[in-house]
């Protein structure tokens, strides 16, 4: 399944997907939730910034200080 245009996006959520987080498609972008209901984390599947990569691992590693 493809998660983002963006590979390195794309790899990182296979990953995740793989973990136990589980993808949700939206309209315009994805959904990941984490495990146990903790989180949510949201995958732009046509990212426009080149930050988007970053922001998204931040967003995973905070869900996952969290627990």
């Amino acid at each position: 399944m493809k998660f983002s245009s963006d590979k390195d996006i794309n790899l990182y959520t296979k990953h995740l997907v793989r973990d136990g987080w589980r993808f949700k498609q939206g309209k315009k972008h994805g959904k990941l939730l984490a495990p146990g209901s903790q989180g949510i984390v949201v995958v732009p599947s046509t990212p426009s910034k080149r930050r988007s990569l970053q922001e998204m691992v931040s967003t995973v590693s905070r869900i996952k200080r969290r627990r």
